[in-house]
């Protein structure tokens, strides 16, 4: 595990902190000495979870339930985590996901908006929320998790998945030449599969099989495999890194 010494005492919002990639990233960024909002839409029994054990181990943190939908909800978010350690260095967008493998013209309007909203739309809100006190203090850290849904046609996923998430590819390059002048850097990750509660609840053994034959690693990815990037992305050795996106998909971008 890499050590980031320059990130003892800054504060980072992990939205999707309460599962999955989400909650590995908040619990390694607590362990670097940053404090952390943990940040839920949903199930506050397991956002206070994650910030009670991050707590009993000697870190700080808070949780927020919030929906990210709403920008009103953002900015109750930063208000509050700026009240309890002052300011926001670094924003994790974590937040997201999709109800089914779903075909296009099995998929309502609804549902649509629904899974566009919470991957795309919550990445602007959570960004339009923080940005200002990171302009302000000439210095942050944007980090957006992705998927490889976002850089190529993927098997086992939904059209409104992709779309969403090659959303925030465009979205970040655009901000991070926005920002760039101002000390904040904008960068994502693109993570392939990776076995967090919700993806297992997903998958058929069929279709993890199907998985393990297309990734040259010969594994599909276990969560702590996502955490490396985003430490890396927010610490002072990626300073000079902007408008980026990591693949940590075992080698099947390549293909």
């Amino acid at each position: 595990m890499g050590l980031y010494p320059e990130l003892r005492g800054k504060t980072a919002i992990v939205t999707g902190g309460n599962t999955g990639i989400g909650e590995a990233v908040a619990r390694r960024l607590a362990g670097q000495g940053v404090n952390v909002a943990v940040v839920g839409s949903r199930h506050p029994d397991e956002t206070e979870r994650v910030r009670s054990d991050i707590c009993a181990d000697g870190c700080g943190a808070i949780a927020i339930t919030a929906d990210l939908t709403r920008l009103s909800e953002g900015e109750r978010m930063v208000r509050e985590v700026t009240t309890q350690f002052g300011q926001v260095d670094i924003l994790v967008n974590s937040a997201g996901g999709f109800y089914a493998f779903r075909r296009v013209v099995e998929t309502d309007e609804d549902e649509w908006d629904r899974v566009i909203d919470i991957n795309l739309k919550s990445a602007f809100v959570c960004a339009r929320s923080a940005l200002p006190g990171m302009l302000e203090r000439g210095w942050g850290r944007i980090i957006l998790i992705s998927s490889e849904a976002g850089r190529m046609p993927v098997a086992f996923t939904a059209a409104h998945y992709a779309a969403s998430k090659a959303g925030l590819l465009g979205f970040a390059r655009h901000l991070a030449r926005e920002v760039a002048a101002n000390g904040v850097t904008v960068n994502v990750t693109a993570p392939a599969t990776t076995l967090s509660p919700r993806v297992r609840g997903l998958l058929s053994p069929e279709a993890e099989a199907r998985m393990l034959e297309v990734t040259p690693i010969g594994r599909i990815a276990d969560v702590d495999d996502q955490v490396g990037a985003v430490l890396f992305l927010a610490s002072d050795d990626a300073a000079y890194i902007t408008g980026a996106t990591i693949d940590v998909s075992g080698g099947k971008v390549m293909l």
